[in-house]
């Protein structure tokens, strides 16, 4: 069975379209990151060790 040449090229425009909706909010996220200078990857252990400090306060202001 033979695709027609019209059919082809309604398919490969149709991949390329997903193919782009896909990636389209990835590329932006890192395009954000960049132009922002933001990294929230480096912020997790931040986040991580001002929790833990809080823990300590209050557990240390029960104990009074």
């Amino acid at each position: 069975m033979k695709l027609e040449q019209s059919t082809k090229v309604q398919i490969v425009k149709n991949a390329l379209l997903s193919l782009l909706l896909y990636t389209l909010p990835i590329v932006l996220m890192f395009a954000t990151f960049v132009i922002t200078g933001e990294r929230p990857w480096e912020k997790k252990q931040q986040h991580k060790q001002q929790t833990t400090s809080k823990s300590k306060t209050v557990n240390s202001q029960d104990n009074d």
